[in-house]
């Protein structure tokens, strides 16, 4: 017996996102499907990557933010500081003096080409995360003999990964200059070539390479720029700024204009050259107006240029901006009117929330990857001696990275704050030391270096009273007897 379907079939209801549907409520924006996440970005990276760098070169904004992220993010260095404890759980001191002298000393040298400090790459490998949204270093061994240890580091840039190669390993695949296992998508070589020709192409095992981007989709395998957002709208405020520009520039040229009843007259006159051969009124120097023939009248002109509202506008363009790169506005563009303490004090919490994960991943993708290998090369090449280090060697690895931290915008106020926190046992006084981004051992060292100093010359330092402290009035007052 056939089953009537017809009977309890309904008609389907036709229940959408709004924004999935096609037609005259969804405009004629029709994205590119079907496309994987590395092919979104091996189609788009070239052209990004060249007008984001064009952009950082010629753009003061897009300069601006990534001075601004390479500043915050990392500044004079993420500081390195080593976290060995002994057997009883304190700091094993002796261990940590060796390990972090060793480390200074190797990173006077991390860069195979002698150029850049440890901290110095550290700010490149940021920079080139803003503009190329990826950053590539490879772990080498030099043979100079005058190096303190043979393990060093070489930047190289992106551009350099290439897909016009073979597979290091039958059926892997290559993507972008990545060849990867493709069941796992775990990368197994990196295939570079040199697009200025000065050297050989070469293929690096993956274990070699430190290579980081920010991850927006599984199996990604590339990095894109985080400013990609921004680059059309940055692209049209600067071609919109330099026409406001040269329109302004055009209309300040013009002093004012003659009107005169006798054309025919006129045009004789301007034919008539003076005693230097040059037109009587076609070219004014030094705002002096020349004398005027019978019935002309001379109207001044006047520059609307820029209008009233190209400031708003470009106030709202830095905004668009400041959204997509991260940055706040105020430090983005400079412009700081109208804003108090309130405000800053804001726009201070909301720019240390961002950069919380940013301190995160750089210190993860950058500063671990690369000092790790120093452990072991600096042990055996007889620099390092740590007992039991070949056994153990997470022990000795124990580390903690400083970031930079953030100026007081009222240090007054805000040092009676954080006194009041550490008082009432609402943060310590390491906690407070890293927001500030310093080592607190090393605040007490510098203090009671300080008080030393004092001591031998005889100094001491006068302290005022909470009241007094209070009462400028009163300090003052003070003073004066």
């Amino acid at each position: 017996m056939a089953v009537k379907w017809k009977f309890w079939q309904k008609k389907p209801v036709k229940k959408r996102y709004a924004a999935g549907r096609r037609g005259p409520n969804g405009g004629g924006w029709v994205p590119v499907g079907g496309k994987s996440i590395n092919d979104l970005i091996a189609t788009a990276t070239p052209t990004v990557r060249e007008k984001v760098r064009g952009l950082v070169r010629n753009f003061p904004y897009f300069a601006r933010a990534n001075n601004v992220l390479a500043g915050y993010v990392v500044g004079e260095g993420i500081q390195f500081q080593s976290r060995v404890t002994s057997s009883d759980g304190k700091f094993d001191k002796k261990s940590i003096q060796k390990i972090e002298d060793s480390a200074r000393f190797w990173m006077d040298e991390a860069d195979i080409a002698g150029k850049l400090h440890y901290y110095e790459m550290m700010e490149l490998a940021k920079r080139q995360d803003g503009e190329n949204g990826e950053f590539l270093l490879v772990k080498r061994i030099s043979k100079k003999k005058n190096r303190y240890i043979p393990y060093c580091l070489q930047m190289i840039e992106p551009d350099w990964l290439t897909s016009d190669s073979t597979p290091k390993i039958k059926g892997n695949l290559i993507e972008q200059g990545v060849e990867f296992d493709s069941g796992t998508g775990e990368p197994l070589f990196y295939h570079f070539t040199d697009p200025d020709e000065w050297g050989k192409p070469a293929v690096v095992p993956a274990e070699n390479v430190i290579h980081k981007f920010k991850t927006m989709r599984p199996g990604q395998l590339r990095g894109i720029s985080p400013f990609v957002s921004g680059v059309l709208v940055a692209e049209d405020l600067s071609e919109y700024m330099d026409t406001e520009i040269d329109a302004a520039k055009m209309a300040a040229k013009y002093l004012g204009f003659v009107r005169t009843p006798d054309i025919a007259g006129r045009q004789n006159a301007l034919e008539d050259a003076d005693d230097e051969g040059e037109g009587k009124i076609e070219d004014l120097e030094s705002a002096i107006m020349e004398y005027l023939r019978p019935g002309e009248e001379i109207t001044l002109a006047s520059n609307p240029r820029p209008g009233a509202n190209f400031p708003p506008f470009v106030r709202l363009v830095l905004t668009m901006l400041s959204i997509s790169t991260g940055v706040p506005y105020e430090l983005l563009s400079g412009d700081y009117q109208g804003v108090n303490y309130s405000v800053g004090k804001m726009i201070r919490v909301d720019f240390a929330q961002f950069l919380r994960p940013e301190w995160t991943r750089h210190i993860r993708h950058f500063c671990q990857p690369t000092i790790n290998p120093f452990f072991e090369y600096a042990v055996m090449s007889g620099k390092l001696d740590l007992s039991g280090f070949q056994s153990n060697s997470a022990h000795y690895m124990r580390s903690v990275w400083q970031p930079p931290g953030m100026e007081s915008i009222d240090p007054g106020r805000e040092t009676k704050a954080r006194i009041d926190a550490i008082d009432y046992s609402l943060m310590s006084e390491i906690e407070d030391a890293k927001k500030r981004g310093r080592d607190y051992e090393d605040i007490v060292k510098e203090k009671a270096m300080a008080a030393k100093i004092r001591e031998d010359h005889g100094v001491e330092i006068q302290k005022n009273s909470t009241a007094l402290a209070n009462n400028p009035a009163a300090v003052e007052k003070q003073d004066e007897e």
